[in-house]
């Protein structure tokens, strides 16, 4: 499974610590070995340069010699002098596996561990299990903090001839071998740990970002909207030209030069909006069908919980609160107002009696 653009391209936000340590987050997820920091171990420096070897001689009776002499010096605690007995016996015939561990064992007290790890190997090659090369190496091994390596040299040799101090220096690198895990495992969980907030912070990153894209794309759609309303006025509504008044349109009977009070409503989001409702511009297209507004439709739409609304903030801004022309209404600017019957009213006065002809008058048909 590959890891998405996006997660790369937030992860090369980061730091070069934090990236790495993202990185191996995701490998780890992905079941991919990470790559551990290897930890350098101080050991003593190898001296195999006054380390002779052998390299020809048959010479047994003098290796013999200076072996036992050795061993004598190195029981009374010379373990110099015993390396340097030791080094001639090496020289003189082929050493043995245990002649080798010997002189480990020499170069070991002296504190001399990368050569006595050295010298266990040879042995080792001799002899696979020479109980006392794997003992020294052990040992070696654990004054140099190898203490993996350590243990398995030291429980091979207790397999094969157990030794009480063997087994106390088993004890030690095993109790180290346990804290080493714990640590580990304690660092693991502290990674995991980072790693997870790291994550956390990421998505959230991602979130917000997403959520900001969708809010300008919000915008530019209300502006591109805005704009097309004020340039094409209310979309052709009959009676307004499909224009803004004072824009070579306009409302029949409402002055020229109102394209501020027009440019003011159609840059009201809620106004845009609504007149992108195919119910509401019917509704007001119906109403002008005739060239002025129809008052009873008008009346009928007020109560209508999605023309009203559009209604009532378009009278507002036109007319301060009421469409003109009405009794009682105020008026909406330039319309004047309704007046009186079209029939020239329906007074009670009997003034006009005089113009009805007398019944009394009329010819008798019968």
């Amino acid at each position: 499974m590959s890891t998405p653009q996006n997660v790369l391209d937030a992860i090369g936000k980061l730091g070069a610590e934090d990236q790495k340590t993202i990185k191996d987050y995701i490998a780890t997820l992905k079941g991919e070995p990470v790559e551990e920091p290897v930890q350098q171990q101080e050991s003593t420096p190898s001296s195999n340069d006054d380390l002779p070897q052998y390299t020809n001689g048959q010479d047994y009776d003098k290796a013999t010699q200076y072996k036992m002499e050795a061993s004598d010096l190195k029981s009374a605690g010379d373990y110099a002098s015993a390396l340097e007995k030791y080094n001639l016996a090496i020289t003189s015939a082929p050493p043995s596996a245990l002649l080798l561990a010997n002189r480990a064992d020499a170069l070991y007290r002296l504190e001399r561990y990368q050569d006595a790890v050295h010298d266990c190997d040879l042995a080792l090659e001799k002899n696979p299990d020479s109980a006392k090369a794997l003992r020294i190496r052990g040992r070696s091994l654990k004054e140099l903090g190898e203490y993996e390596k350590s243990r398995k040299d030291l429980a091979a040799s207790q397999q094969i001839d157990y030794d009480d101090v063997a087994a106390e220096d088993l004890k030690f690198v095993t109790e180290k071998m346990k804290e080493i895990e714990a640590d580990v495992v304690k660092k693991k969980l502290e990674e995991e740990e980072k790693l997870k907030k790291k994550a956390a912070e990421i998505r959230k990153a991602q979130e917000e970002a997403r959520k900001e894209k969708e809010e300008a794309e919000k915008a530019a759609k209300a502006r591109s909207a805005a704009g097309a309303a004020g340039a094409g006025g209310f979309g052709g509504m009959p009676g307004m030209g499909g224009g803004m008044p004072g824009m070579g349109g306009g409302m029949p009977g409402m002055p020229p030069g109102m394209g501020g009070m027009m440019n003011d409503i159609m840059s009201d989001p809620e106004m845009v909006a609504a007149m992108q409702n195919p119910k509401v511009m019917a509704a007001l297209q119906g109403m002008m069908s005739g060239g002025t507004p129809d008052m009873g439709k008008l009346m009928g739409y007020m109560n209508d919980p999605d023309v009203g609304p559009v209604l009532s903030k378009l009278m507002g801004k036109l007319g301060g609160g009421a469409m003109g022309g009405m009794p009682g209404m105020g008026g909406m600017p330039g319309m004047g107002g309704m007046g009186g019957s079209p029939f020239g009213g329906a007074d009670d006065d009997d003034d006009d009696d005089d113009d009805m002809p007398d019944l009394d008058d009329l010819p008798d048909l019968e």
